[in-house]
């Protein structure tokens, strides 16, 4: 029996190494994705994000009333961090119209008789009119009308229990008996820009590297070229070399990019980072490998470059949409949360979210981490099994040929 030759293996998969790296910086396209936009990217989104929050939002106030009191809540919504009181139209068709032409994102109508119905001791009523086809905008509209009627309301009712007598201490006791401590955790400012870019880098870097790889491979298949080096039934022992010399050149630039976009990006835009460095590494190796081989598998299907790339793209946004950062995996039909495990960012998307903003160990991911190695072997062996079949398919037709 012959002996397997490991310094030989080693040499093949150096070869091909050599060959896809050559591939690559033959291909301006492959070069533009795999290096200028994972560079790209993550500095462009983050620096899109980099007010975290939506502020001072412009929205037009119709105050019916012209009284103190409704001036008085009209400065205080001027005076939130969300909204800012840019208009003070006559009335509501103007407003409207200041709407229509994108120049305020909502309108506050203080009807007539406002002061009057605070000062009877009566309800008064505030119109609010928010901007809901976005959904960040009419949130933070309605959440800064909320905080100023708790204030303007509870301004009122701690004059009404002074005027009977009552001290100021008892009248804030009296409207608030119960002071909440409100700690929020992980994302203490509560800004979009810190929950969504940790996950969309991971998502960045395996559409990149699929769109990658397709764009190489499918050059590849137009040449019509074997990827073999050795000839004939010699051929099976360098399929193993093949794989591991073509992976190797996508984990280096893998890596390359992971230093730039999760360590220099992450800390450069001051995103949470929690968790330990070592155990993140030990979640992301098998995910880019996973990654990697399903890339190299997909990559064959294709006989056009054009055929690839189109795929690829046509994939992104069923990607970031089943990995749970846009809408929860768990709200999603069951067909659709089965359609999300096969691709590799559904697993390590929530594992990395978790431990790298909020502070999760190895052992809480360890179902995601279980998934990913998983993922890693049959991805593999279905390309590598590809990869067999190839060879036993170009030995036959040499056979028919001679």
């Amino acid at each position: 029996m012959k002996k397997y030759n490991i310094g030989y293996s080693l040499q093949l998969a150096a070869i091909h190494f050599q060959k896809e790296i050559r591939a690559i910086t033959r291909d301006s396209g492959a070069l533009l994705i795999l290096i200028g936009a994972m560079i790209i990217y993550p500095v462009v989104y983050s620096v899109g994000y980099f007010k975290e929050t939506l502020t001072d939002l412009p929205v037009a106030v119709v105050d019916q009333d012209g009284t103190k009191l409704s001036r008085k809540y009209a400065n205080m919504a001027d005076a939130s961090k969300e909204l800012h009181v840019a208009f003070n139209p006559a009335d509501l068709p103007e407003a409207e119209a200041l709407f229509f032409q994108d120049r305020i994102k909502g309108v506050i109508l203080i009807p007539k008789g406002f002061q009057e119905a605070v000062l009877a001791g009566a309800q008064a009523h505030v119109a609010v009119y928010a901007d809901a086809g976005y959904f960040l905008k009419y949130k933070n509209t309605l959440a800064a009308l909320s905080y100023v009627n708790s204030y303007f309301g509870n301004g009122v009712a701690v004059k009404q229990y002074m005027a009977e007598g009552k001290s100021l201490q008892q009248a804030t006791a009296c409207i608030q008996p119960l002071v909440p401590q409100i700690h929020t955790l992980f994302n203490p400012s509560a800004s979009y820009g810190s929950f969504i870019m940790p996950g969309l880098i991971l998502i960045i870097i395996q559409q990149t590297l699929w769109i990658g790889i397709g764009l190489v491979g499918g050059s590849f298949s137009e040449s019509k070229a074997t990827p073999f080096v050795l000839r004939g039934s010699k051929r099976k022992k360098e399929v193993l070399p093949l794989l591991a010399g073509k992976s190797a050149v996508y984990l280096l630039l893998t890596a390359i990019n992971i230093v730039l976009a999760l360590v220099w990006v992450h800390h450069w835009f001051g995103y949470p980072d929690k968790g330990n460095a070592f155990e993140i590494l030990l979640v992301l190796f098998p995910y880019v490998l996973s990654v990697i081989f399903l890339g190299i598998g997909l990559c064959t299907l294709f006989r056009h470059r054009e055929s690839a790339l189109v795929f690829m793209v046509f994939l992104s946004p069923i990607v970031l949409f089943v990995s749970g950062l846009s809408w929860p995996v768990s709200a999603m039909p069951v067909w659709l949360q089965g359609l999300s495990r096969v691709f590799p960012s559904s697993w390590a998307v929530p594992a990395y979210i978790r431990m790298r903003t909020m502070g999760a160990t190895l052992g809480d991911v360890k179902p995601e981490l279980i998934a990913l190695y998983l993922q890693v072997i049959l991805y593999g062996a279905l390309t590598i099994g590809y990869f067999y079949w190839r060879v036993r398919k170009e030995t036959s037709l040499v056979a028919i040929c001679s």
